[in-house]
């Protein structure tokens, strides 16, 4: 058994073709967690059950990058015009991986600015389609 190093100087963001590497100060710069349940149990008064599967329960991401960093302006540029999206994630030594197609930025967040500390740039993605592995040795 080894230790495996999940910093992020091991790992691997790309949007749209571009590696996003200038993370901001949060704790988790990246982020990514299912839009709707994989599968739904429907439970009858009777006692009886029926089991709803969902074919593509999408993922919602959240990426978090340094104020005024040319990553941030990339990503606000993709938002102000629409862009589709399309992103992968790969933490280097692991069996971690993400591949998302059919996807939209849905939103950016609050900014904070002028005061005696300043937010992360957050931005907000959706995809319709989401294969990931998770794992190790």
């Amino acid at each position: 058994m080894s230790l495996h190093n999940f910093g992020n100087d091991n790992s691997v963001l790309t949007i749209n073709g571009r590696i996003i590497s200038d993370f901001g100060e949060n704790a988790s710069p990246y982020t990514d967690s299912p839009i709707d349940p994989k599968t739904v149990l429907r439970r009858g008064q009777g006692g009886r059950a029926v089991r709803l599967n969902r074919k593509n329960p999408g993922r919602a991401v959240s990426i978090y990058l340094n104020p005024g960093s040319q990553d941030s302006a990339y990503m606000q540029g993709l938002f102000n015009s629409n862009a589709n999206i399309t992103a992968s994630w790969t933490q280097v030594g692991t069996l971690e991986a993400a591949v998302g197609t059919e996807g939209v930025i849905v939103n950016d967040a609050a900014m904070n600015r002028a005061g005696t500390t300043i937010s992360d740039d957050q931005y907000d993605l959706e995809f319709n389609v989401w294969n990931a592995s998770k794992g190790g040795e």
